[in-house]
């Protein structure tokens, strides 16, 4: 009897909260909502901010009247950017919506872009966004040496809004990221300091072909006033990083620097590397000897002791000179695998599997910190007479490409100790879990102690795949004739 009471009453109130569960309390209609696709941090005067969002136009997404009409025109904008000041971006937002006949909605913000003149007062500005409940902790935080509101005004490309144009490069993994849970792990961690990746603004392909040859003259077409440009559109491309201490910009890193600071990090996973190769590495880049230039004479060896005519180039291993046809100077027609060529022997490299591993140690009061990269490689195109049969051609690349990572981490290294005093890789959270006795006796002025440590670096990129040719086409292989291999594939 008590088990059907018990059942009896369950089976009541269960019926009674139904209509309690209807429909959604927290819901939030999309006609009410201003959706923010990106922001972008700036000062204003009087120890002002200003807050500007990139706000969707839903009739431009939805393909309404605004995205109708034909004709070859420009793509239409997909959304519009607000501005406001305040005291704080609290204040800024509240300001914004003040413009809009809608609430700003964080949850699809793509990127935050963060001005420099706001990053040298300091990143505390950014506690809005790690207190705001709609904001993701991994939405990329961008840095720009101008203003961060010039970022939002792109033209519309393949993607339409600015917040998707930069995110989807930040995605291709060929460059530097760091979204906003990173930041506040490199700023909070006491042995660590952040480095934000730089967008940089790049005129369009465009703006150089149409602006009027000769320096915009007054004869220039158009009706417009006097000494009026038309203001031309704008790209970004990512490269560089800006460089903190504690929580101010302090300084910059150049594109090598950054990609340096990448590796240092361990944020390297895949991507492709160019490197230049030693002269004389191996055979001649072109049908040429190795060392002769346009116009020089040719050795015996290459020309199989017959003496090479000065007067102007020649297929390899004739020793003959010009025909009586041929200008003194000259050059006759050879073919494309004869051809001289001034570019010097190149190759790159995609590389995979990175490992980055950093060894911290104390000799007296001495820190050593040593950086051990190591990786696979494959080779994507070499210029030069390349033969992959030949181990030694093999090991003079990866050496090149060895020395060459090796090189970018020593130039960030260099910089961060010498010039910006800052510790931008994470050695000392390194050192404190290594050697937490000296940590402790460190760690409140690790920044200054910084630049006395020494960094070793030593990396080891293997080359495991050279791809599906054994030869480098249509390059001569010895004096006299092609080789009988070339064209083979593997």
């Amino acid at each position: 009897m008590r088990v059907w009471c018990r059942r009896l009453l369950a089976g009541v109130l269960l019926a009674c909260g139904l209509p309690l569960l209807t429909g959604c309390w927290s819901r939030h209609e999309i006609e009410d909502l201003a959706i923010v696709m990106a922001a972008a941090l700036d000062t204003a005067p009087g120890n002002q901010v200003r807050l500007s969002v990139y706000v969707v136009i839903p009739r431009a997404v939805g393909g309404g009247p605004s995205m109708g009409g034909g004709g070859g025109g420009e793509p239409k904008k997909a959304g519009e950017i607000i501005s406001a000041t305040g005291s704080d971006y609290s204040q800024a937002a509240r300001r914004l919506e003040g413009q809009v006949p809608r609430r700003l909605y964080w949850a699809q913000n793509r990127v935050l872009v963060i001005g420099a003149d706001l990053a040298r007062r300091g990143l505390y500005y950014l506690d809005l966004f790690i207190r705001e409940r709609q904001m993701r902790l991994i939405t990329p935080v961008l840095i720009t040496k101008g203003e961060a509101r010039r970022v939002l005004d792109l033209p519309p490309g393949i993607e339409l809004n600015p917040g998707t144009i930069l995110t989807g490069i930040l995605r291709n993994h060929t460059t530097f990221k760091v979204e906003l849970k990173d930041l506040l792990a490199m700023w909070e961690a006491p042995g660590d300091n952040p480095a934000l990746p730089e967008v940089v603004m790049t005129p369009t392909p465009e703006q150089g072909s149409q602006e009027p040859g000769g320096g915009g003259g007054q004869d220039a077409k158009g009706g417009g006033k006097e000494g009026e440009k038309k203001q031309q559109p704008e790209a970004v491309v990512i490269k560089g990083a800006g460089a903190f201490r504690y929580d101010r910009l302090v300084g910059w890193l150049d594109e090598r620097e950054t990609n340096g600071l990448m590796w240092l990090r361990g944020e390297v996973t895949e991507g492709v590397i160019t490197v230049s190769l030693p002269p004389g590495a191996w055979g001649p880049l072109t049908g040429q000897g190795p060392g002769r230039q346009k116009g020089q004479e040719q050795s015996p060896a290459a020309g199989q002791g017959q003496g090479a005519s000065p007067e102007g180039d020649q297929g390899p291993g004739q020793g003959r000179a010009p025909s009586p046809g041929t200008a003194k100077g000259e050059r006759r027609d050879l073919p494309l695998a004869q051809t001289p060529t001034p570019t010097p022997g190149q190759a790159s490299i995609a590389f995979h599997r990175i490992n980055t591993d950093t060894q911290a140690r104390v000799q007296g009061q001495q820190v050593v910190f040593t950086v051990h990269i190591k990786g696979h490689g494959d080779l994507l195109e070499v210029i030069g007479n390349f033969n992959p049969d030949n181990l030694d051609q093999l090991q003079v690349i990866q050496e090149a490409v060895n020395k060459e990572i090796a090189d970018r981490a020593r130039a960030v290294v260099a910089k961060a100790q010498q010039e910006l005093q800052t510790d931008l890789f994470g050695f000392g959270e390194i050192l404190h879990r290594s050697n937490t006795r000296y940590w402790h006796q460190v760690q409140d002025h690790w920044n200054d102690e910084f630049p006395r440590a020494q960094v070793q670096v030593k990396v080891e990129i293997q080359l495991r795949r050279v791809g599906m040719t054994n030869r480098t086409p249509g390059i001569i292989r010895a004096a006299g004739g092609k080789s009988t291999t070339q064209g083979s594939t593997r």
